[in-house]
């Protein structure tokens, strides 16, 4: 294993201590970009290079997440400046008024939705026409983006049994179909999303009882002036639910899912920005509000995703195709190598096979993509020389565990959709989470040992 991994592995362990402790990172991000740049380069001026190239490749990363929630955003700031935000809540008025009973009701929404759409064009709809009224009913914000995160970035992703993409992924790189990898995933997915869901939801009434979950939505007293009539504002809250449901159909009927349902979820809410801005304000008015609207919106956006730009630069450096890009074309992947070497040099009983691909899959997802290890997870598997039943077994477990990991409920920079849709400090919402998902790993890897033991040893 090179210099430059093992300083790579060394860095990534003090910075996730510091996470854990709730410490400010983004120092210690530049720090490890230059140290990283400088053993790379052995050059002071290219290390400074190195480090403005990471800053700009986390950048591209998170861009057009960055800009579908920006758009979003400036859409609820145009609905609450003019008023019309109101008539959501109106319009939610039946959701469940008990906490516990808002936090399910919300996550599985997410799930459903997720499973059609995926999770990120999902919390964009549901951050917009749902979150309002479950924040107004009393449900923290915090939980609101735990439940968002778990039922839709771990429980629907997971499993992805509408769409397919990601099984599809990791049995092409197994070597067997979709079908015979679900035989041993669908019982692993279940076992995980059950415990971790169950765990999340005795969490939430636990601190609820404690005083840890209380409401932090406030309904303002002062009298608002707004700038038009209820007439208007009607029909703004009347064209938006139009605008949305046109383009739900849109994506159900022209099969839109993924990047695409997420841009075309961004775009209909910046044609709602520009519809509530004609419909509130004098035509002379309207195009100068709706830019201030907008600019809110991506303000606010990048308050949210900035401390993380530096964050994910380190991280995705790990990765041998953004190291290629940032460092330069002979430059190691600082994770495959990794991995190789923890493969090579550590030698586990078969029957704790589950526990070394947990590790591995977990090393893969630091990035927080979420789907850079599902390419080679598969290899990895057959590579143990369990069979195939062996491989299709670890296989879907290394699936559960890059997804509910880097794909959006336990690494703080995966989390920014919903952090920002919800107003939350992504780090905050890691730490509701892991509990839950570390018990839930717990009882998969537990779950995936003996059926190694009674199939497959």
């Amino acid at each position: 294993m090179s210099l430059i991994s093992i300083v790579y592995i060394v860095l990534t362990a003090i910075m996730l201590i510091m996470i854990i402790r709730k410490k400010e990172v983004m120092i210690m991000g530049v720090a490890a970009i230059l140290i990283i740049g400088l053993i790379y380069t052995k050059n002071p001026a290219n290390a400074l290079i190195v480090l403005c190239s990471a800053v700009t490749s986390g950048m591209s990363e998170i861009l057009p997440i960055y800009i579908g929630i920006s758009l979003i955003v400036s859409m609820t700031f145009a609905l609450k400046k003019t008023g019309a935000d109101r008539y959501i809540s109106v319009a939610f008025n039946y959701l469940p008024k008990k906490h516990g009973a808002a936090y399910l009701t919300i996550g599985l929404f997410m799930m459903v939705v997720s499973f059609m759409i995926w999770p990120s064009p999902a919390v964009a709809l549901l951050g917009a026409l749902l979150l309002p009224a479950a924040i107004k009913a009393g449900l923290p914000p915090v939980y609101a983006a735990s439940a968002m995160s778990l039922f839709g970035y771990g429980v629907a992703l997971s499993g992805d049994f509408l769409i397919q993409g990601v099984p599809a992924i990791v049995a092409k790189s197994t070597g067997v179909s979709c079908g015979e990898l679900m035989t041993y995933l669908v019982p692993l997915w279940a076992v995980m999303s059950v415990v971790t869901i169950t765990a999340a939801f005795v969490q939430f009434i636990a601190d609820k009882k404690n005083g840890k979950a209380a409401a932090t939505a406030q309904v303002s007293q002062e009298k608002i002036d707004y700038p038009c009539g209820s007439r208007s504002r009607k029909l703004i809250i009347i064209a938006t639910f139009f605008i949305f449901l046109i383009g739900i159909i849109a994506m159900i009927a022209m099969d839109i899912k993924g990047d695409d349902a997420t841009a075309l979820i961004s775009g209909i809410a910046l044609v709602c920005t520009c519809v509530a801005g004609i419909l509130a304000y004098p035509k002379a008015e309207a195009a100068e509000r709706v830019l201030d609207f907008i600019v809110d919106g991506f303000r606010y956006a990048m308050k949210v995703f900035a401390p993380a730009i530096v964050i994910i630069g380190f991280f995705s450096m790990g990765n041998s195709e953004i190291s290629a890009q940032v460092l330069g074309e002979d430059a190691p992947g600082c994770i495959p190598e990794i991995v190789g070497f923890i493969m090579d040099n550590i030698s586990v009983p078969k029957p704790l096979l589950p526990v070394l691909l947990t590790v591995i899959g977990f090393i893969y997802s630091i990035d927080g993509s979420g789907f850079a290890g599902l390419m080679v997870i598969g290899d990895i598997a057959r590579s143990f020389g369990l069979g195939t039943e062996g491989s299709t077994l670890l296989a879907a477990l290394g699936q559960l565990v890059i997804i509910w990991v880097g794909g959006g409920t336990l690494i703080p920079w995966s989390m920014i959709p919903v952090s920002s849709v919800c107003g939350v400090d992504p780090y905050e919402l890691a730490k509701k989470n892991i509990k839950p998902v570390l018990i839930g790993f717990a009882a998969t890897v537990a779950a995936a040992i003996v059926i190694l033991c009674v199939k497959c040893v």
